[in-house]
């Protein structure tokens, strides 16, 4: 079922089928353009992509919504650390303060320092009425402003569309449950945690797609259907590539569903589709809280598909960096 290769000393596994996520730059005539998880897991579900209701769409708590030439004028002020961290924002939908200080100020002296600039930039920010933060802490208030989950306004939206040709809708806002604000935080830590390990061992992190760009649209017997990972990347080590479709379980759904998950991943790799845009299948990765449900869930996923090509892996947050660095091979396979 696959054949093996090897460069440089070191080797992938490659399936004739195209499905291993593994491949060198010379497999490809196209190039494409650890810390441990904190626990969420205590929260329950929801599946809402809106913000909240901002308390104000205006500097300082007016009430008048922001003219053009006032976001304009606004955005003139604003330095690069606070743009970028508009759009870091903007892209997770949901981030923690420590998260925007990995994200933006990474190289600031210290962490200490990093934190304290972050704040800096988020209460300016919020004082602007730029952004917003919801009521519940991660942590409970205790945890001080580290807590406080921030979430863009109306008239942050509004400013970061100045520069944007295409046309958007309005939003409509309401609350966050519990668990997809839970959910929500846990993959944009992946995202960061991605970012840092590539960092720290000098690889390239080449894309990183977060919902809903990564969603994928593929048809089964005339019926069109979504595959909607959490995540996808490309991590490039030396002159390997790697391509990963990720699963961040908070250990909320039975393993039922996940197989259901697992399912329309095996359909998505039926079409080709992926195979045909890029030569390979990405390897979807389960991350998940412990290593009782990293097992629960290798078991049925194994019953469930053991005579099919193996497309998954189920790992814990403390596995991530070696899988990052290795590649998925041999026996971790499922």
């Amino acid at each position: 079922m696959y054949s093996r290769r090897g460069m440089g000393g070191r080797s992938y596994w490659k399936e004739e089928a195209l499905m291993t996520n593994r491949m060198t730059s010379q497999d490809s005539k196209t190039e494409p353009r650890k810390p441990q998880l904190t626990d969420f897991s205590r929260y329950k579900v929801c599946d809402s992509y809106c913000n909240p209701p901002s308390a104000t769409d205006t500097p300082a708590g007016g009430r008048h919504r922001l003219s053009r030439r006032q976001l304009e004028e606004l955005d003139a002020c604003l330095k690069a650390k606070d743009k970028k961290a508009l759009l870091a924002i903007q892209r997770h939908r949901y981030l923690i303060t420590g998260q925007v200080q990995r994200l933006v100020f990474t190289e600031t002296a210290t962490s200490t320092a990093a934190l304290r600039a972050a704040s800096r930039c988020l209460k300016k920010l919020k004082e602007l009425g730029l952004i917003d933060t919801l009521s519940r802490r991660i942590g409970g208030v205790r945890a001080g402003s580290g807590s406080l989950i921030w979430y863009l306004s109306h008239a942050g939206e509004r400013l970061l569309r100045l520069h944007d040709q295409k046309e958007a809708a309005n939003r409509r806002f309401f609350e966050p449950s519990p668990y997809f604000l839970a959910h929500t935080l846990a993959v944009a830590e992946v995202s960061i945690q991605l970012m840092e390990l590539c960092r720290k061992h000098q690889m390239e992190l080449a894309e990183l797609q977060p919902e809903p760009e990564c969603w994928r649209s593929y048809s089964e017997r005339g019926i069109c259907l979504s595959l909607k990972p959490d995540l996808y990347a490309i991590t490039v080590s030396g002159e390997y590539e790697d391509r990963w479709f990720l699963e961040i379980d908070l250990d909320t759904e039975s393993p039922t569903k996940v197989i259901e998950k697992c399912r329309r991943y095996h359909q998505y790799y039926r079409s080709g589709l992926e195979q045909k845009e890029s030569g390979v299948f990405p390897l979807t990765v389960w991350i998940v809280p412990d290593t009782d449900r990293k097992q629960h869930l290798l078991e049925h996923i194994r019953a469930a598909y053991d005579k099919q090509p193996r497309l998954f892996a189920v790992i814990t947050a403390e596995e991530l960096e070696e899988l990052i660095r290795q590649g998925g091979e041999g026996d971790m396979l499922c």
